[in-house]
């Protein structure tokens, strides 16, 4: 690489420590090198048009999702309602989705070109950029660096407070020097409050502050988090990962989760050996660092293996000499962070199992499991879910509604408080994952509504003992839409108990797609579900209810009002399918659709539905011809 650059080959002397002697002589010239050559690079490849002015191509983006996913789960729902309509199936030209398997695929859509650059001067942009090393007043960021610590840092407890405290305070009132991924940091930890802050301000305003915070902390570890070569930066790249969940780049979330992995993979995180070698502070900083990894983002892989998870759970004596007091909650809140923390990751844990087990790992490789052995799986993970309920501490107990209702009027104390805001989200978080233990069973009896239908012996098979998986995934459903229904409406500090807006979003999201599922399968006289003990009168009052919490969740913000708009839309037109033969001659779906579009703005989300869907992916399985024949 020297070479071609004309420099002369000298390398710099490594260090183990983290402060690196960089040869300022050598760095200018490869730098100006490099970017001429980059700029070379560039005028070859753009187009140019006769006037000299680059012409960008339309961009496509491209996303694979797996059988756990909502975009497969709609794929198999759409199926069976396009299926039992009685209209002429019109005639077409094949669209993508017509060569994907229904279980997953490829999810393609073309964006305008990304620059988007006409009418800017990027000289008076570049002037206008923010200070990087700029920080809020000192009482301004004390007051969100405690706010971190009393949310998100005691449902992630990787960051350990007293020495980010330490710091912060040499920093503010010794005017000591700070590592620039230390900033970095700070600065992601005030992005996700600003981020997941109540919504008592509207959420643009809020997103708006938080992109502050959030771009200062890239500017300063936009090559640091490529290396990741430090604690600090693989802390940095967890929370920059969570924080892109809720900034409609969920996408990219998965993308900067894969750089933690590998970072954290890189500096032996996941080693008891390479661990040795630290304090018990430090080793056990490290293993949660590590376990702060596991999560996943629904329709992928597992990022790591379960088998790599050997590292002992994570321990309230983070000194090795007995339980620390901590700087900013009680001892006994912090004990309640930590069994939360355990538990989380013990459920994280039954979320592999089912990935690998029912949904074949999410690679869309091997043939659909039969009746007999989904259900063989199911029990064996429910048996976990047991043992796993059974060994929940005391104070994060799973809660119900009723219990809920139970507690009214002013916010209890803050030991109190977070036992039931631990309890909560735990309870939310066990209820989806029944549902995704479940959900196959629900899968197999739309596809048995379906064009392809199944074989005469699975369906009965199907009919003899699949009423039970129903039944567990229409009450967890239920009971999703009801705790979440409780706490969104009332009270500023009750509807902080349901933690980050997106997560509410996507369990409610997830629960009213099975629900409008299990609701048609019912209409329609499915054999097997008439075993199921449900009022559906009841049952078909969920799915508004559930667009009456995301109309409530958070003010003004575009991926919640997409998806309660999506919602809204699919719940109507799968009951005019349902009570209407003639749908198709009267005002259809593309009806919808097209007179929708002087409401809605064009989305700027593009395919960064993640954990949803991908964007008009919905209006595209509505609207197309493989997929609503009748339309």
């Amino acid at each position: 690489m020297c070479t071609n650059l004309g420099l002369e080959c000298i390398y710099t002397p490594s260090s183990t420590s983290t402060n690196v002697i960089v040869q300022k002589e050598l760095e200018a010239p490869a730098s100006l090198a490099q970017t001429e050559a980059l700029t070379n690079i560039a005028d070859i490849e753009d187009s140019v048009d006769a006037m000299g002015t680059v012409v960008f191509a339309d961009e496509e983006d491209c996303g694979f999702f797996g059988p756990s996913s909502n975009i497969a789960f709609l794929r198999h729902l759409s199926r069976a309602v396009s299926y039992n309509t009685s209209s002429p199936v019109a005639a077409s030209c094949p669209s993508p989705t017509a060569k994907m398997s229904l279980d997953g695929g490829f999810v393609n859509a073309s964006r305008p070109p990304s620059p988007g650059l006409g009418g800017i001067d990027l000289t008076s942009q570049k002037q206008k950029e923010t200070d990087i090393f700029a920080l809020p007043p000192p009482h301004e960021t004390s007051q969100l660096v405690h706010k971190y610590f009393t949310d998100t840092g005691l449902l992630f407890p990787y960051i350990y407070p007293p020495s980010f405290l330490e710091t912060y305070r040499g920093m503010t009132e010794n005017n000591l020097k700070v590592r620039r991924t230390w900033l970095g940091l700070l600065n992601m930890m005030l992005a996700m409050v600003k981020i997941t802050a109540p919504s008592v301000e509207p959420a643009e305003q809020r997103i708006n502050a938080a992109d502050v915070f959030y771009k200062r902390a890239v500017s300063l570890c936009g090559k640091e988090m490529l290396r990741g070569t430090t604690l600090e930066v693989v802390q940095y790249l967890l929370l920059m990962g969570q924080y892109m969940q809720g900034t409609q780049k969920s996408v990219q979330a998965w993308t900067v989760h894969g750089l933690a992995v590998k970072a954290a993979l890189q500096l032996g995180l996941h080693s008891k050996d390479a661990s040795r070698v630290f304090s018990p502070q430090e080793q056990e900083i490290r293993k949660r660092t590590w376990y702060g990894t596991l999560s996943m983002t629904l329709g992928r892989p597992a990022a790591i293996p379960d088998s790599f998870v050997r590292l002992d759970l994570p321990t309230n004596d983070i000194n090795g000499d007995g339980p620390t007091p901590m700087p900013i909650v009680d001892g006994l809140t912090f004990q309640m962070s930590v069994d939360f923390f355990n538990s989380t990751i013990l459920l994280y844990k039954q979320l592999f199992n089912i990935v690998d087990l029912l949904y074949g790992q999410n690679l869309g490789c091997d043939p659909p499991l039969t009746v007999s052995e989904s259900v063989g799986h199911i029990l064996s993970v429910e048996h976990h879910f047991v043992a796993w309920e059974k060994a929940l501490p005391q104070h994060i107990k799973l809660l119900t509604v009723r219990k809920i209702r139970e507690v009214n009027g002013k916010m209890p104390d803050p030991p109190q408080f977070f036992s039931m805001k631990f309890s909560v989200i735990l309870t939310l978080r066990y209820l989806h994952l029944r549902i995704l233990l479940h959900r196959p069973i629900l899968v197999k009896f739309l596809d048995a509504r379906g064009k392809g239908g199944m074989d005469p012996g699975e369906e009965r098979l199907l009919q003899q003992i699949g009423s039970n998986s129903m039944q567990i995934c229409m009450e967890s459903a239920m009971s999703i839409i009801d705790i979440i229904h409780e706490l969104v409406h009332p009270l500023e500090w009750q509807k902080s108990l349901l933690g980050a807006w997106w997560y509410s979003l996507y369990y409610t999201f997830h629960s009213a797609l099975v629900l409008l599922g299990i609701i048609w399968i019912g209409k329609n006289g499915q054999h097997a579900t008439t075993s199921i003990s449900y009022d559906l009168e009841k049952l078909t009052a969920y799915p508004s209810q559930a667009v009456s919490i995301l109309d409530k969740l958070d003010c003004g913000n575009r991926i919640v009002d997409r998806c309660r708009y999506y919602l809204e839309q699919f719940h109507d037109a799968l009951n005019r399918r349902a009570g209407e033969a003639d749908i198709a001659h009267s005002g259809d779906i593309t009806g919808l659709v097209d007179s929708s579009g002087s409401n809605m703005k064009a989305s700027p989300l593009g395919l960064e539905f993640g954990e949803f869907m991908m964007d008009g992916d919905l209006w595209d399985l509505l609207n197309r011809q493989d997929v609503f024949p009748s339309v």
